[in-house]
């Protein structure tokens, strides 16, 4: 393989590098704006929230379903000038937004529209490979669909929100991404994968998809509108994947790191729900507030594991290197749930020093991730 031209020679590398370069950079301005030494053009909490859906979790994603999703139905790999289309439409988005975060919301509005012209053309690109696909069974393919439709929707409403300032219209936009788009998107991979990978056969339920996605949008109802008892349903969401992943018997003990990792990521879904849902009504009970408690302990206990999991795992796998986990990577594994208990700390407590510790262990497993990871991504370095 040429060398030079080796970073857009598969469609994960550029964009995992982008998704890891915006955990650096976006989570580092956030924190300076937490701290009062930058303003945004924006709200803190609506950059942070952009950023992190569409600047962080979006490119991993994109990175992992553009080189997998072709395989999982069957069809060609993508060429070359599809994905990196997509590439230069959400890297050139992102890149307005943040210019516009610090500078001018005029660029957050053009930003914002780029990024969600990238999602409408991966959908595009998905309804192509599922329409091509000679399976029998497409439902994995269509659920992924799903969440990236339920994208589509959430940047919507955060470019109709930049262009009105309406915070019914952000709420929703944000629990849309984070639920139906990031959380549905990786369950339904997720679902399909880590008992493959752990050589686990099972019978596919098709009802858990379409069952958590209508408990979440129920939910995300409920929430909008301030009714009390919407955490409810993510209660409920929390045992009916608990009773299906307890089915599926994953042999957690006995597994390597790279396996385990993604063990650990798919148990912190219904852990991280019926945890919601117990804060949720200590909220209600006490009249305090836990500061998104239950909304982080889905982004970093499940998403962040899990996208830590399966992008070390491609990164390794199509790379030519061993799918062998040295003892560095192995302690950004432990990290991840490292930066779970201190973020919950933070919730609970309120502690600006539990903040700088949160973001500070978020910056270290980025950094450290990069440092290991970048020269493989981008020049195909051998590691082992």
């Amino acid at each position: 393989m040429n060398k030079p031209n080796y970073f857009f020679s598969q469609p994960h590398q550029p964009f995992f590098v982008m998704g890891v370069i915006n955990a650096i950079l976006f989570m580092m301005l956030f924190m300076l704006s937490y701290k009062g030494v930058i303003t945004f053009t924006t709200t803190p909490n609506l950059f942070h929230s952009y950023s992190l859906i569409f600047g962080v979790f979006t490119p991993f994603f994109l990175g992992f379903l553009l080189t997998t999703f072709p395989r999982f139905s069957q069809v060609p790999e993508l060429e070359k000038s599809i994905y990196v289309t997509n590439f230069a439409l959400l890297s050139s988005g992102l890149l307005l937004f943040l210019i516009g975060s610090l500078w001018s919301s005029i660029l957050i509005y053009i930003g914002s529209f780029l990024v969600l012209g990238a999602l409408v053309y991966t959908m595009v690109v998905f309804y192509q490979i599922y329409k091509a696909s000679p399976m029998p069974e497409l439902h994995d393919q269509q659920w992924i669909m799903v969440g990236f439709g339920s994208g589509i929707v959430s940047g919507l409403l955060f470019f109709i929100g930049f262009l009105t300032g309406s915070e019914i219209v952000f709420s929703l936009a944000k629990l849309i991404g984070i639920y139906l788009f990031l959380t549905i998107t990786a369950l339904s991979v997720g679902q399909r994968m880590i008992p493959f990978f752990s050589h686990v056969m099972i019978d596919k339920n098709l009802k858990l998809l379409p069952t958590v996605f209508a408990l979440f949008a129920l939910f995300i109802v409920f929430e909008v509108f301030e009714l009390k008892i919407g955490f409810f349903f993510l209660f409920i969401a929390g045992i009916v994947l608990g009773k299906e992943i307890k089915i599926w018997k994953l042999p957690f003990q006995n597994s390597e790191p790279i396996l385990w990792i993604l063990h650990l990521a798919i148990f912190w879904l219904p852990i991280s729900l019926i945890l919601t849902g117990f804060a949720s009504l200590a909220e209600i009970i006490f009249e305090k507030d836990f500061i998104y408690v239950g909304i982080h302990l889905v982004m970093l206990g499940f998403l962040t594991t899990v996208m830590i999991g399966f992008g070390t795992r491609v990164t390794l796998g199509h790379s030519g290197n061993n799918m062998v986990i040295d003892k560095r990577t192995k302690f950004l594994f432990y990290l991840t749930q490292i930066i779970v208990y201190f973020r919950a700390l933070y919730s609970f407590s309120g502690s600006s020093i539990m903040f700088d510790i949160t973001v500070t262990l978020w910056l270290i497993l980025f950094i450290a991730w990069a440092v290991k990871y970048l020269p493989v991504l981008v020049v195909g370095k051998k590691i082992n």
